[in-house]
């Protein structure tokens, strides 16, 4: 029997087919909107787009009028922590990068697991309900973190890439075809259908090993994955791999950095080019303290930039050079962190902090939550609303329609 078709009413719909991922002044040019529109829906799949005045629906179709919105394909949320939802409200925000690690680090690990798995429910229901369609998670550092965030994405039908992030210096990895941190390679082993949906990944260039993050973006190259990692964050990360000093220092010697551990004396994207860490395929999240040059290296070299602005204004670290990594070309997205740095896990919310407070226009912002996600995730045909892809959809928050 065949499916019946729903037939969603809205005043406008930004379909964004035939869009590619936009970079520099493409980012900018004119979205092609349908006023006054129908999206046709049978068996949760988009079967076609068009003005109502189009429409021929068949018998038995039923029609859902969503009243004056826009709509748009389902939001990627690049880059957020899910497994610590629980910890919403829990950390120190605006005192700077070191003293909210500090309160952050004695946190882990002390919750119970059903506590973890209700926030878990919660923060998913959250993310559909605010159209994202799909999430970049990072996970690893909870012993349960990567099944619990699974079954909860998947529960809530929300599509998902997990980050299976190495944090730490020692013990090594198993060898180079296995490159998981502990946690994940025991979530793996027992339930292998995970691997598909998972990647090896790095923490940050301060906080786990060089050969562990070599090894894990030379499996993700193989496997075809994207190698995610934090990069230039906050000004405490640039002082410690320049100087070797500094409040991040203290607060990592001999807990996290190994004895004898030396600075390589480079800023951190230096350092990663040095490490094989940049290129097609690897996803940077942050990029606030990258300077002008650092910009338009970064672009040329085809490494994406996840962009967390509300997280990076929370913890007091600096605002990215946004226009300028527009301008210079790089693959943008956006991301949320997670609740123990953000207030919610809308991704829609990035945009519009970033159109209230640096002027970007709407349409390289609907780009940034759309398509460009979904390619810095390397999902090739998502973030559009075009015929047989997923039923999934966002309003679009007054801010950033026109």
């Amino acid at each position: 029997m065949t499916a019946p078709v729903l037939a969603i009413r809205a005043k406008s719909v930004l379909t964004l087919a035939g869009e590619s991922p936009a970079r520099g002044a493409q980012l900018f040019a004119a979205l092609k909107k349908i006023d006054n529109a129908v999206i046709l829906v049978r068996g949760g799949l988009v079967e076609d787009v068009r003005p109502w005045a189009q429409a021929r629906l068949p018998v038995g179709a039923r029609v859902r009028d969503v009243g004056p919105v826009c709509l748009a394909p389902g939001c990627v949320n690049a880059h957020l922590h899910l497994e610590l939802s629980h910890l919403a409200g829990r950390t120190l925000w605006g005192k700077g990068f070191t003293p909210w690690l500090a309160s952050l680090i004695p946190l882990l690990g002390a919750s119970s697991e059903n506590e973890v798995a209700e926030a878990l429910a919660s923060a998913c229901a959250d993310l559909a309900g605010t159209g994202t369609a799909h999430a970049g998670n990072v996970t690893g550092s909870l012993a349960r973190g990567l099944a619990l965030a699974d079954k909860a994405c998947r529960e809530m039908g929300l599509d998902v890439s997990h980050f299976c992030e190495w944090f730490g210096f020692g013990p090594p990895f198993v060898d180079d075809a296995r490159p998981w941190p502990p946690r994940c390679r025991a979530a793996l082993a027992a339930q292998p259908f995970l691997a598909a949906r998972c990647a090896p990944a790095g923490h940050a260039l301060y906080s786990t090993a060089p050969d562990v993050l070599r090894a894990a973006r030379k499996a993700c190259a193989a496997r075809g994955k994207v190698f995610s990692f934090h990069l230039a964050e906050s000004p405490e990360e640039t002082q410690l791999l320049t100087t070797g000093d500094g409040p991040l220092r203290d607060c990592y010697e001999n807990v996290v950095l190994p004895q004898g551990w030396r600075p390589p004396g480079m800023r951190p994207l230096a350092y990663a080019a040095s490490l094989g860490l940049l290129g097609p395929g690897a996803l940077a999240v942050h990029g606030v303290q990258l300077d002008a040059q650092e910009v338009e290296a970064l672009a040329a070299g085809g490494t994406a930039l996840c962009l967390c602005p509300r997280s990076n204004r929370n913890l007091g670290v600096g605002t990215p050079p946004v226009r300028a990594l527009m301008e210079n070309g790089g693959l943008l997205c956006l991301g949320t962190d997670g609740l123990t740095s953000n207030s919610d896990l809308d991704v829609r919310r990035e945009a519009v902090y970033l159109r209230e407070t640096l002027d970007v226009p709407p349409e390289a912002l609907v780009r940034l939550l759309t398509v460009n996600g979904a390619a810095a995730l390397g999902l090739a045909a998502g973030g559009r609303l075009t015929p047989g892809a997923p039923a999934t959809f966002c309003v679009l928050p007054q801010a950033l329609t026109y």
